[in-house]
């Protein structure tokens, strides 16, 4: 029998592991590779590995992270994790976090851009191929428009996703290295006092 209410189409681990930045960042950090959780803390420096290990299991229970090796070093065992789904956040996913805790999130994801962009120019990478893109589009549009600009940048990162998979496919197939790449997607209003 049903209570009157919607039935759940937002998985809300999700929203858990998500809506908090420190996991956003461990997840970042074992999308590139697996990692042990004193490899992840060299690489965010401002946290206790207690509280990392805390996370970690926060994100293996939820099914995002999972034990892959335990190697021995000096009389103990190191965790290896690596994360299990490649998500993103849908639109429907970012309405339903408490809008409070949607600023933290969003200065997480924006940091990690301003390091991957300043990692990248600093050595050289940005500009080292000739069909790189960068663009910044200031528009204006109605509601209407501000729809169709999100339909487009949707259709853009589902063939993104698609062509990372295809990627796999043929390197696994070959025996062939990837190259890592950043694609960065923002779309925001902004206003710069009245007109």
């Amino acid at each position: 029998m049903s209570d009157g209410r919607p039935p759940h189409l937002i998985d809300p681990r999700l929203l858990k592991a998500l809506s908090h930045p420190t996991r956003i960042l461990i997840l970042d950090i074992l999308r590139e590779g697996p990692n042990s959780p004193s490899g992840i803390q060299k690489r965010m420096g401002d946290i206790s590995l207690n509280l990392l290990g805390h996370h970690i299991k926060v994100l293996r229970d939820l099914g995002f992270v999972e034990l892959v090796e335990e190697v021995q070093r000096r009389g103990a065992k190191e965790h290896i994790y690596r994360a299990t789904d490649r998500r993103y956040l849908t639109a429907e996913e970012w309405k339903a976090i408490e809008e409070k805790k949607r600023p933290a999130v969003t200065a997480t994801i924006l940091r990690l851009v301003s390091e991957d962009v300043g990692e990248a120019f600093g050595e050289g990478e940005f500009d080292a191929l000739p069909d790189n893109h960068l663009s910044r589009i200031p528009l204006e549009v109605d509601e209407k428009g501000w729809e169709e600009v999100t339909a487009a940048l949707k259709g853009a990162l589902d063939k993104v996703l698609v062509a990372e998979q295809r990627s796999k496919a043929r390197a696994e197939k070959k025996r062939a290295l990837l190259s890592p790449i950043r694609v960065v997607i923002l779309q925001f209003p902004f206003r710069r006092g009245a007109k």
